[in-house]
């Protein structure tokens, strides 16, 4: 059988052909970011809103001028743009690539955080953008057109264009290393690490991938992100070193500018989260205008951005609606607000009232940060910041004032919590209470100082004497404590913690103490322990960790046979933010912190316990002792917290609390609030020392005594 001969290749069109070389030598048209984006851009998103760009039902003219900036003709060398998600920070650099390719070709290099976010950007939002891109008259592929055949030329790192390319990597020494760019774009910036491989910040990296360029005046970055390291840092240092431009409106009830922002944004403070977004409004501080979201079209028409140098005004008494001359810089930088993006107000409202309600139940700031951050795209300000911190004076009035003694359980605690730091020569006790909300009660506190050796008391040593741990079973674990009002019923305790940190020799001795309580002793008759009696706590050095992660378990602490010993190792830095709130809390209620009316007082006449909870302060977001201040209350009541997490997470109500636990059926409900007789057992080997709380001394210098209740054997 012959073959059929293949028909000879059809010629191309000589007019096609020479058309598109002419069409090559072309100068492209001058045209804006924002044009280009409105000429060729369409959406493609799921859910939402889907065509093209200038179509779109969101008034997104505060872009305008950021994409504008980016473009060759600018003065300015850097973008930077700071604010939450869904603000269209991203779209500004998409739309600045897609100008790339089509207007004003030159090689880019687009960074993102790791190598996992830079993939999904090109699979999820650059490839789309390529195929959805559209001639004037509509016709998809003006983006697909312009790109170069092969793989080497279309890969999930690289891609070609007539005239340019694009590059997408991640932070790493090689990124910036031999590879010269006029442009670069970095996404969710504050994401890098500060010290890039050792060689420096990102940004200055990035600035000299560009020297070469430099001299042509040409040469731009793009930086973008939400805040999360703090004021004056990360994102918000960049933008405030630059035009710090703000968007602005005009009232359109009496014609006042104001900044479009979340501070205009009032709801319902009191009620439900439902409440809050039923009721949001953005109103005019001048005269008290209301706008609703369906004002916001209206407003963004009087919209304008105004920077350092510049002041707003009324468009009726100015065309621009503002004043001034803008600074002089290469650096145009823009703070995007959560009320000018896609969310509507009336969940940003939600969003807020749900965050100070987690607030207010937990004293745990998480929700607030998390809201400022990616909500609002502001940096987190403590919502009590410029309130004077609580000083000893405050906690002693408190103290006086309360209606319980040391040594006894007051109405509302659900379950006691023993926490337990470990000295040289000593053990630092305290027993907490803990109500619904997160209340807590001081129930007693000492320290343990001795122990008995062959019929004579005898210092503990518990960093060196694996022995001396035993103490704590008799005076710790096993106590009960009356309950105010009938001390005839008592209370056990739910769990006793210890901070194994210290010496190598102490974390030992922590462990191996939890091992021979949780087996028991045959001699003695003493039963094993369950393993859920003891928590083993060490301090992480984390500010930015999990809250309490899920346990580790130390192999070589272990014990064949035995059961596992889990190690806890908190983010005290987040709970001791949590603890500052709550002790900050003057009114009964939810994460308030109660005294006993009758704490010990140390020979100058100060209160040693009350001193040793202020002994540190909040520098630059990480918790610092004073020099040669004792803070062992502090810790204790950190490490009953941790513990707290460790059972019931973040429910309040305490219904976790297992029935053994909890106070008896038959106790009071409520006492008088004033001082009660001292209660007649108080689960201890003598009476606790009943010392009456004398007036607060004057001397401020005065140094508390280390400690002034023992226990000894």
């Amino acid at each position: 059988m012959l073959e059929a001969a293949l028909p000879a290749p059809a010629l191309a069109s000589a007019n096609a052909v020479l058309s598109g070389a002419f069409e090559a030598l072309r100068f492209p048209e001058k045209v804006s970011i924002s044009e280009a984006a409105r000429r060729h851009r369409v959406l493609m998103n799921p859910g939402a809103y889907s065509g093209p760009w200038g179509d779109s039902p969101h008034d997104m003219r505060c872009l305008d001028r950021p994409m504008d900036c980016l473009h060759g003709d600018s003065p300015y060398a850097v973008v930077g743009v700071m604010g939450p998600s869904q603000t269209g920070k991203s779209e500004i650099g998409n739309n600045w690539q897609l100008h790339t390719i089509l207007y004003d070709q030159a090689d880019m290099l687009f960074v993102a955080p790791t190598r996992d976010l830079t993939n999904s950007y090109v699979t999820t939002q650059f490839d789309k953008m390529l195929d959805l891109a559209a001639y004037d008259d509509g016709r998809a592929g003006i983006l697909r057109d312009r790109q170069l055949g092969g793989v080497s030329s279309d890969n999930i790192n690289l891609k070609r264009f007539l005239g340019c390319d694009l590059h997408f990597l991640w932070p790493g020494g090689p990124t910036f290393r031999a590879k010269p760019f006029p442009r670069g774009r970095m996404d969710d910036y504050e994401e890098f690490a500060k010290d890039v491989a050792d060689q420096g910040s990102a940004l200055g990296l990035m600035e000299g991938r560009m020297a070469s360029f430099a001299a042509y005046g040409r040469t731009k970055i793009y930086a973008n992100s939400s805040p999360t390291l703090g004021r004056s840092k990360g994102i918000e240092a960049l933008v405030a070193s630059g035009t710090d431009e703000r968007w602005f409106v005009d009232c359109l009830q009496c014609s006042s500018p104001f900044r479009l922002s979340f501070d205009h944004l009032q709801y319902d403070k009191d009620g439900t989260p439902e409440d809050a977004a039923a009721s949001a409004a953005v109103v005019c501080l001048d005269c008290g205008g209301v706008h609703r979201q369906s004002d916001k079209r209206m407003l963004g028409s009087t919209g304008r951005w105004v920077g350092r140098g510049e002041r707003a005004v009324s468009l009726r008494d100015s065309k621009l609606g503002k004043v001034g001359d803008l600074i002089m810089t290469d650096r145009a930088t823009f703070r995007f607000d959560g009320l000018m993006g896609f969310r509507p107000w009336a969940q940003v409202a939600k969003l807020a009232r749900e965050a100070e309600i987690a607030f207010a139940i937990e004293q745990d700031p998480a929700s607030l940060v998390s809201f400022d951050n990616t909500v609002v795209g502001r940096n987190y300000v403590p919502r009590e910041d410029g309130e004077p911190a609580v000083t000893e004076d405050a906690l002693y009035t408190r103290a006086r004032n309360s209606y319980y003694r040391m040594g006894e359980v007051p109405p509302g605690v659900l379950c006691l919590i023993a926490t337990i730091d470990q000295q040289g020569n000593r053990f630092e006790v305290a027993v907490w209470g803990f109500g619904a909300g997160f209340r807590c009660w001081l129930i007693d506190r000492f320290a343990v100082l001795t122990t008995m050796d062959n019929g004579r008391e005898r210092p503990l040593r518990p960093f060196n004497r694996p022995e001396d741990w035993s103490v704590l079973h008799a005076r710790v674990l096993s106590r009960t404590y009356p309950m105010a009002g009938a001390p005839q019923l008592r209370m056990k305790i739910m769990n006793t913690s210890i901070d194994t940190g210290g010496l190598d020799g102490a974390t030992d001795n922590a462990f191996a103490w939890w091992h021979a309580m949780v087996s028991g002793d045959v001699g003695s008759g003493r039963p094993p322990l369950p393993a859920t009696a003891i928590t083993l706590l060490k301090g992480g050095n984390n500010p930015k960790g999990r809250q309490l992660p899920p346990p580790t378990v130390d192999a070589k602490r272990q014990i064949k046979g035995a059961p596992q010993a889990e190690l806890f190792v908190p983010n005290v830095n987040r709970y001791k933010d949590i603890a500052d709130v709550r002790l900050k809390r003057t009114e009964e209620g939810p994460g308030f912190i109660a005294f006993p009316n009758n704490l010990p007082q140390a020979d100058d006449g100060s209160f040693p316990y009350l001193a040793e909870l202020r002994a540190e302060h909040n520098v630059n977001g990480q918790w610092t002792r004073e020099p040669h201040r004792a803070n062992e209350t502090w810790d204790l009541y950190i490490q009953a917290c941790a513990v707290v997490t460790r059972f019931g997470g973040n429910d309040a109500s305490f219904a976790w609390v297992p029935e053994w636990a909890r106070p008896p059926k038959d106790a009071p409900r409520k006492l008088m609030p004033e001082p009660q007789p001292d209660p007649v057992e108080l689960g201890r080997e003598e009476p606790p020392m009943q010392v009456p709380m004398g007036p607060r001394p004057s001397s401020r210098n005065a140094r508390p005594r280390r400690s002034v209740r023992v226990s000894r054997g």
